[in-house]
């Protein structure tokens, strides 16, 4: 019978070792395949970019009348950037260091970056915001905001920017906030701002 540590079922000390495993798992991989690292790269630094094109061009469009789905991107976009700033305010209240910036030599990151507030993920936070904000409704742009938030949480940890729980936590901030701004009592002012918006972009529609 093998004896047991003092740590062997310490929670805590099991979350983190998760944490390290699937890190250092990717870490080995980087190299292998440079068209994953090349796509890993490009979504980790530009996602912000290709959520405000896909934004802009489906705002472009819809027709002036279409108020609904209007609404339904400037919630989309409100919930994003409410999530992102709720990871902002918990990354002041519990820092966390990044992967790469870590004492383990063989953990390195694909994007340069700064090595504070790793936790939660802001870009996770920002990108399961936009898609659960965008409702079930199956627009164009849901359906490719979806695959394309599932390739920025994946990148966000294969590339060694975040950590495993880094990535979750963020994911549930932004799940939280969509849920909040699509309750019921949100839609009526929701709508109130999309017209003045749409009144203030005529050329847009």
């Amino acid at each position: 019978m093998i004896a047991s540590t003092p740590n062997s079922h310490d929670p805590y000390r099991a979350f983190v070792n998760t944490d390290q495993h699937v890190i250092d798992t990717f870490a080995r991989l980087h190299g292998r395949w440079p068209r994953l690292d090349r796509m890993a790269t490009y979504l980790a630094a530009n996602a912000p970019e290709i959520y405000a094109l896909g934004f802009i061009a489906a705002w472009y469009g819809l027709k002036p009348a279409n108020i609904e789905t209007r609404t339904m991107i400037i919630r989309s976009v409100l919930t994003g950037a409410a999530s992102v700033m709720g990871t902002r305010l918990i990354a002041q209240l519990a820092p966390r260091t990044r992967p790469f910036a870590s004492p383990n030599p063989a953990i390195s990151s694909l994007v340069d970056h700064r090595p504070s507030h790793s936790f939660p993920s802001t870009h996770s936070a920002g990108s399961v915001g936009f898609v659960a904000g965008l409702g079930a409704h199956p627009t164009a742009l849901a359906c490719l905001f979806r695959p394309l938030t599932l390739g920025v949480l994946g990148s966000r940890i294969y590339s060694g920017l975040h950590w495993p729980s880094d990535v979750a936590a963020g994911a549930l901030v932004g799940a939280g906030c969509a849920a909040a701004l699509r309750a019921p009592t949100h839609r009526r002012w929701q709508r109130w701002l999309t017209q003045e918006i749409a009144n203030l972009t005529p050329w847009l529609g």
